[in-house]
């Protein structure tokens, strides 16, 4: 029975990262970035993000992509836009759940919902703010200090676009993708909790998230992050040599 059941966790647990994998190539699609490529680049960062604490190997999935794609901006605002709808995703089954069924919403949820508010804020905001910012400067000033406060309202405003042009018609599949590989991870998590004999449900789910945000100690969640990184490890490395000996045989 535990075989069956850990045979169902493995599959499950690939499944969620497939999903978040191709979340983020969805992002990056217009970039012309290999898949081949694209797949030990997406392993290797996961792989930090699991063994650095806080979710700082963020970071190091920026620089990744910035390197890969050849441009910084891809690289930090597709892991912006990646996190912010996984983020999105999570508060969407956390928030209902601590309202309507445990009556207690966690600070941790709190503070997400909190940050997906004002990032959805900041980019409606944005467009009838810059273009009246634009038009002010342009009518009324014409200091030096008028054309330099343009020239960086300009170049905000690229940044801007060039966000939206990663999720422009994605939106909905973003968000159908977050809210599946969350889904799916809860019950992987559940399934790995049964085989540690250990019960779990969606409040002991919302601990789990709370230890990720604080960094509190939380056994299932130490032992299944050891297990995640190991079987990532495996991938990773899998991926690598494929990718390399790809290149070897086009040369």
């Amino acid at each position: 029975m535990k075989i069956a059941v850990g045979a169902a966790v493995l599959i499950g647990f690939l499944c969620v990262h497939l999903i978040k994998m191709m979340r983020l190539y969805l992002i990056v699609l217009d970039r012309k970035i290999a898949f081949d490529r694209f797949v030990p680049a997406y392993l290797r960062t996961t792989l930090v993000n699991l063994i650095v604490p806080y979710k700082l190997g963020e970071i190091y999935r920026i620089g990744v992509f910035y390197r890969i794609s050849g441009g910084f901006r891809t690289g930090f605002f597709s892991v912006l836009i990646d996190r912010f709808f996984d983020t999105l995703a999570l508060v969407l089954i956390l928030l209902p759940y601590q309202l309507l069924i445990s009556g207690k919403v966690t600070v941790p949820t709190l503070l997400l919902a909190v940050f997906e508010i004002a990032v959805l804020a900041a980019y409606r905001v944005f467009p009838p703010t810059y273009a009246f910012l634009n038009r002010y400067i342009i009518t009324q000033r014409e200091s030096k200090r008028s054309m330099m406060a343009l020239s960086a309202l300009e170049h905000v405003n690229g940044w801007y676009e060039y966000a939206r042009d990663l999720v422009t018609g994605r939106y909905g599949i973003l968000l159908l993708f977050s809210l599946a590989a969350w889904i799916m991870e809860i019950a992987v998590l559940a399934g790995f909790s049964h085989l540690c004999n250990v019960d779990f449900s969606v409040s002991d789910f919302g601990v789990y998230i709370e230890s990720i945000v604080s960094g509190k100690s939380y056994e299932i969640k130490r032992i299944y992050t050891l297990v995640s990184a190991a079987v990532v490890a495996v991938l990773t490395v899998i991926f690598t040599i494929k990718y390399i000996a790809g290149k070897k045989n086009k040369k």
